[in-house]
């Protein structure tokens, strides 16, 4: 045996040496990777990550009822800086860098700054966030910007899309606007290294669509859902290895409305340079049809985003083009309230055949109360029918001193007024006449000449023009106060519907058919009498019934007349209710009744015109 070992002795001394020195060189590289040349290593590691990149997702369409579009996506080849990826040793640094490279950017396609350098240094606050610096490039723009890629870092150009309304100005306070939603107050912001934001709606259905709350139903809005891609980025901030090359965004739903594209178009045009307001309402179903507040404005400027000289302009413009007179102007109703009046009148015992005299003005104390037959020294003999007719204020203020403004507001509230129609965009509540109202602001009590004025349509009052459209749609179907639409339905990407709007019913004015019927009377002498005020609406579509309206507001130099019609009718078994306004106007019957004559002549004779069309 020992003379085995020393046989084999230095055979495994040699072979023991070999492994020694094998472990040695295994231990020594170890050490030299991982101690020595380890922070190297840590530090090359560090500057290479996974982006999650957000993909923003395609927003949906607003159409008209018969399918015209009001504002759909336009590809746009935008250029973006990362940076994240353009970062030097020092803040400053960068910065220079990143001003450094904006004016290579701007030199090469030939274009003035888009950005400021205030703004470049706030962006520096927001890692992570892609900063847009040049916007719808064309392709010759888009070559010249890849070229620059190379040498640039974090310079990317990214297709987009930006919003575009097709008719500028037409429906703009129905349809609103969008602008690019700040990434650092999204809701998604900590799900993405890299955000490029959607467009967010800020006005109009834009906005109120953007998401969709139905009732029992969970649908997404105009805004749809993002997408992503996974890359892998080195340290000098380009993209090594793509992970996950898309997951595809979802896009928006399209929203289609109630409008009908013909009426608007036609009632924007007979408002032209006139301020006030139109809506057209189905008043069977409260389907809003057309609603035009004018002056407008255009849609356009604010893609991507008013500049805020344009913007200084818009609230600047004596005609305040940016308020939705529609929904939020609130005005006195003048007359076009006596039908409503006259209902309490007949709630409250009022026979319609008796009469009053008129001599042209009723006096209250001290005060006198004019009637418009004034200088003719009064109507003479007017009942309900008449008094409608011809617009009498004897007849209304004789009734209503003798009622009292509560029974009055009885009918008033039922009606609607000092209450939100529900309609989807924001609106005015308008103004109930109330004793507590009077006091609060008047500092005083309510006065029998405070009643006088009430029942004409005057003093502590006020409607929008959508309030007058309700509740002359219920003197129409019945009695029933509807909750306004402008939803029709919701359809996807693939034209599914996916929810349709139905009719709602807010309230009642609490009548009977006989009275009901005793105003529909006297409102359909308005318009088809040679006395009556209203007859310049008559035409030879539709049989209308209506009131004239006219209110005086203002003092001294700034008083005018705002001047109002409210009118009715049945056409091939639809019923349709209207409501127009114009301020600094002389009378309704002069002004705003011959606006509805020519809507729906016009309107109508399209109608008629395409069913005939093969």
């Amino acid at each position: 045996m020992r003379n085995i070992w020393l046989k084999n002795r230095n055979r495994v001394i040699f072979l023991g040496l070999i492994l020694f020195a094998g472990f040695s060189i295994l231990i020594s590289k170890l050490w030299m990777e991982q101690i020595q040349e380890g922070s190297m290593h840590r530090n090359k590691i560090s500057r290479q990550s996974v982006r999650r990149i957000r993909i923003p997702a395609p927003r949906g369409k607003i159409l008209t009822s018969d399918h015209h579009i009001l504002a759909e996506n336009t590809p746009s080849f935008d250029a973006y800086l990362y940076f994240e990826e353009m970062r030097q040793t020092s803040r400053k640094k960068t910065a220079k860098y990143i001003e450094d490279s904006l004016k290579n950017i701007y030199e090469t396609i030939g274009r003035k700054p888009e950005v400021t350098q205030k703004e470049v240094y706030i962006h520096m606050r927001r890692p992570g966030t892609p900063f847009k610096v040049v916007t719808d490039m064309n392709p010759q723009e888009v070559a010249k910007i890849l070229e620059l890629t190379n040498s640039i870092k974090g310079l990317s150009v990214i297709t987009g899309s930006n919003r575009e309304y097709p008719d500028g100005s037409i429906a703009a306070h129905i349809v609103g606007y969008t602008r690019p939603e700040n990434p650092m107050q999204a809701d998604d912001r900590n799900m993405f290294s890299y955000y490029i934001p959607d467009p967010k709606g800020v006005r109009g259905l834009e906005k109120a669509f953007d998401s969709l709350n139905t009732k029992g139903h969970k649908i997404r809005g105009l805004k749809g859902s993002p997408g992503f891609s996974l890359v892998q980025v080195d340290h000098l901030g380009f993209v090594r290895q793509v992970l996950i090359d898309q997951v595809k965004p979802l896009p928006g739903n399209n929203v289609v409305l109630t409008i009908d594209w013909e009426a608007q178009k036609i009632a924007t045009q007979l408002m032209a340079g006139k301020r006030g307001a139109f809506v057209l309402l189905n008043a069977d179903t409260g389907a809003v049809l057309s609603m035009v507040s004018s002056p407008s404005f255009d849609l356009n400027e604010f893609v991507p985003r008013i500049s805020q000289a344009n913007y200084d302009k818009l609230l600047k413009n004596p005609g305040i083009p940016l308020l939705d007179r529609a929904l939020q102007g609130q005005y006195m109703p003048g007359s076009i309230i006596k039908p409503l009046v006259c209902l309490s009148f007949l709630n409250n015992g009022v026979n319609p055949d008796d009469y009053v005299i008129c001599k042209g003005y009723t006096k209250i104390g001290n005060a006198k109360i004019r009637c418009v037959s004034w200088r003719r020294g009064g109507h003479g003999k007017v009942d309900l029918y008449t008094a409608l007719q011809k617009s009498c204020n004897d007849y209304m203020i004789e009734h209503a001193l003798k009622l009292g403004l509560e029974k009055i507001d009885t009918v008033l509230s039922e009606s609607g007024f000092g209450q939100k129609t529900g309609i989807e965009l924001p609106e005015q509540a308008g103004l109930l006449p109330s004793r507590e109202y009077c006091q609060k602001t008047r500092k005083r009590r309510w006065r029998a000449h405070d009643t006088a004025l009430i029942s004409i349509g005057q003093g502590m009052i006020e409607i929008t023009p959508m309030q007058a459209a309700v509740f002359t749609a219920a003197l129409a179907n019945g009695g029933k106060i509807l909750k306004p639409h402008l939803l029709k339905e919701i359809r996807d990407s693939h034209g599914t519907v996916l929810y349709k709007q139905k009719t709602e019913v807010k309230g009642e004015i609490e009548t009977s058919e006989a009275d009901l019927e005793a105003v529909k009377k006297g409102m359909h002498m308005v318009v088809n009498t040679n006395s009556g005020g209203g007859r310049r609406a008559q035409n030879n579509y539709i049989e209308l019934s209506g009131k004239t309206g006219t209110a005086e507001v203002g003092y001294g130099k700034n008083r005018h007349k705002n001047v109002w019609f409210i009118c009715f009718g049945k056409y091939k078994g639809k019923n349709y209710a209207a409501a127009v306004l114009v301020e600094h106007g002389t009378f309704g019957g002069l002004i705003c009744a011959p606006i509805i004559k020519q809507f729906f002549s016009r309107w109508f004779w399209f109608k008629d015109h395409r069913e005939r069309t093969p």
